[in-house]
C-alpha cells in the first residue's frame, strides 16, 4: 500500500466506525467466549477513538486512539486501560488484514513482544483475530483470540 496523505490514511480506518460485539476466547479463563463490546468513533474528525468494555475483571476496559505516522508509514495505536497500563503499538491495515505489533519498551516495560493479526471477512462485518506473544521475536505463542462482530455501522 502506498501511503497517502494523513487524511487519506485516516479515512481508510472509517471502516471500523460503529459498534462491535467482541468475543474473547482465552485458554485459561472461563466461560469461553467472554463477551463484551467495543465502539469506534471519530474524535474531532482527526483521530479514531475505540472504547472497549468486557464484563470480566481479567480484561480491563480500555481506550485506544488511532493516528497515522507519516515518518514511519504506519498507523499508531495508543492504548490505555483501567489497570493504568499505557502502550504504543505500530499498526497496518491493508487488504483485509489488520495488524498491530509492539517490539520496544514505551510507556510500560516490554516484558514480551506482542502482535495482533485480524482477518476481515468478505462482508466486512466479522474480524477473526488473535493476540500472540514472544520472548525472542522468533517463537510466537497464541495469547487469546478475539472475534469482532459488527452490531451497528455508524453513518
Amino acid at each position: 500500500m502506498k501511503p497517502g496523505t494523513r487524511t487519506e490514511m485516516m479515512e481508510r480506518l472509517g471502516f471500523f466506525i460503529g459498534t462491535w460485539k467482541v468475543e474473547v476466547t482465552h485458554p485459561h479463563l472461563q466461560p469461553n467466549p467472554i463477551v463484551g463490546e467495543t465502539k469506534f468513533e471519530w474524535l474531532d474528525e482527526t483521530y479514531i477513538i475505540q472504547r472497549t468494555h468486557i464484563d470480566k475483571a481479567e480484561f480491563p476496559s480500555s481506550t485506544v486512539i488511532y493516528d497515522w505516522d507519516l515518518a514511519s508509514g504506519n498507523y499508531v495505536q495508543h492504548y490505555f486501560d483501567t489497570r493504568g497500563v499505557t502502550r504504543l503499538y505500530q499498526m497496518s491495515f491493508e487488504g483485509g488484514v489488520w495488524k498491530l505489533w509492539r517490539e520496544a519498551a514505551d510507556f510500560s516495560p516490554l516484558d514480551f513482544l506482542q502482535r495482533f493479526i485480524g482477518e476481515i471477512d468478505e462482508s466486512g462485518n466479522v474480524i477473526e483475530s488473535v493476540w500472540e506473544q514472544s520472548e525472542d521475536g522468533v517463537d510466537w505463542k497464541p495469547d487469546f483470540k478475539l472475534l469482532f462482530k459488527r452490531k451497528e455501522r455508524a453513518l
